[in-house]
């Protein structure tokens, strides 16, 4: 199945580990990047990266979905679910770097459903 034909839910799925996996080595990543890693195209994205949001908010993790920017600002769109200040934006970024995400519990389709 073409990444463009997935629902927005796969698309979460889809998106999570490499979240996951650039959180862990410290690397944010921008729009096109996560477009050129999963095939989720940059103007779509917005809908995962909020369910992955709204997952991250329920199971009291910070906020993954943060470290997903614009190439020319270097923060989030502004469809970012919080307002935040450019300096609390770096600080909630630089706790997610030093999340263990790895023993955290990975979300499923189902769990995207709630948050939806």
């Amino acid at each position: 199945m073409a990444n463009s034909q997935l629902n927005r839910r796969e698309q979460a799925m889809l998106i999570w580990p490499v979240l996951a996996l650039a959180a862990r080595m410290q690397r944010v990543l921008t729009y096109g990047e996560l477009h050129d890693l999963t095939g989720v195209v940059a103007v779509g994205q917005a809908h995962p990266l909020h369910l992955i949001y709204l997952y991250c908010k329920g199971k009291g993790y910070l906020l993954l979905n943060a470290i997903v920017v614009s190439q020319e600002t270097g923060f989030p769109s502004d469809e970012f679910p919080e307002k935040m200040t450019p300096a609390r934006f770096l600080e909630e970024r630089a706790r997610v770097f030093t999340f263990n995400w790895s023993v955290k519990d990975k979300p499923r389709s189902e769990d995207f459903d709630a948050t939806a």
